[in-house]
């Protein structure tokens, strides 16, 4: 799923290269300013989001199934489980909300003293991470809000990641830290080595087989690390 500004969110097809939808997030505008976007690790439903209203899609169908807005600061990074059960908006407030779509219920995330950068969620929606400008990563209980794991920083945390089969937790700021935890026993596993000040993760994903994290920087950079070593085993510039 990718948001451009000439052509809204386009749905493609990897295994048939093809256009599947277009999706339009703008209730009243043509203009498209969705700036996150997230797919439930099994394919089921997308969470689009711009900075104050974000919808639900069936990938199937590629039909709505829900429009929402804020009432109160920006949204910053969203998240969504599995079947689109349960969505986590992370806000500039510091704020982060868990929501149960069937039910409605919300749950206020209070921990961060600072502005929300990045979040993310097991695909049973039980577990959540938040990272922030508090120099904080916190791993949560979506249920009642407690707090599991802290991570702390040097810096703004810029981004954080969760293994979708619950064995890491990623988290890196904006300086040059990132870290690889054992979500577990919430124990250091590796520092990426090798990093650089301007690096700045943008996305982070954990291969299946649990042995390696793929990154994504701003400047263009992307990097295939081991999670034993934390060394960068392959790297290239996207053009």
């Amino acid at each position: 799923v990718i948001s451009s500004i000439h052509h809204g969110i386009s749905v493609w097809d990897l295994e048939n290269n093809a256009l599947k939808y277009q999706w339009s997030q703008q209730q009243n505008s043509s203009d498209n300013l969705v700036l996150a976007i997230k797919i439930s690790d099994n394919n089921s439903h997308s969470l689009t989001a711009s900075r104050e209203n974000f919808a639900l899609w069936n990938m199937k169908t590629g039909k709505s199934e829900g429009y929402w807005k804020v009432r109160e600061s920006t949204i910053r990074d969203v998240a969504i489980s599995n079947n689109g059960d349960y969505l986590l908006i992370g806000k500039s407030n510091g704020t982060a909300v868990h929501v149960a779509v069937d039910t409605g219920r919300r749950l206020e995330f209070l921990g961060h003293k600072e502005k929300i950068n990045s979040v993310d969620m097991m695909p049973n929606g039980r577990v959540a991470i938040s990272g922030g400008n508090d120099f904080i990563a916190y791993v949560w209980d979506t249920v009642s809000g407690q707090v599991i794991y802290q991570f702390n920083h040097p810096s703004r945390v810029s981004k954080v990641a969760l293994d979708p089969k619950g064995r890491f937790a990623f988290s890196a700021d904006s300086m040059k830290t990132a870290h690889i935890w054992d979500l577990k026993t919430g124990k250091l596993i590796t520092t990426l080595k090798g990093t650089k000040r301007h690096e700045v993760f943008s996305s982070a994903i954990f291969s299946a087989d649990g042995k390696t994290l793929v990154t994504g920087a701003a400047s263009s950079k992307v990097s295939i690390w081991d999670i034993t070593s934390g060394k960068r085993s392959a790297s290239w510039h996207v053009t």
